[in-house]
């Protein structure tokens, strides 16, 4: 799986990308309709981070899902569980459909 990551103005380029990299590889490569994840890191002027992931599943339209929080990790974590609720009823209208 892909992963691109952007983040301007993030001080810890290099951990901020192994650790998000590492993170949704996990949560991420037992789907193998997912390809390609990309991240959008963003600093926000009242100290708050906003992260958004963003992936296309091979037969279905553009997943997004984003969230603001002043803890950058907790700003992941609901991110992810934003997009995994789209991605559990991607799974079911694509893959267990008779």
């Amino acid at each position: 799986m892909d992963i691109q990551i952007e983040a301007p103005q993030h001080e810890h380029q290099k951990q901020l990308i192994s650790f998000y990299k590492e993170k949704l590889n996990k949560k991420y490569a037992v789907y193998d309709f997912i390809k390609m994840i990309e991240v959008k890191v963003r600093l926000e002027k009242d100290a708050h981070t906003t992260v958004s992931l963003q992936c296309k599943p091979e037969k279905g339209k553009m997943l997004y899902a984003s969230h603001t929080h002043g803890n950058e990790n907790k700003a992941l974590m609901e991110t992810i569980r934003k997009l995994n609720i789209q991605i559990e009823k991607y799974k079911q209208v694509h893959y267990h459909s008779h």
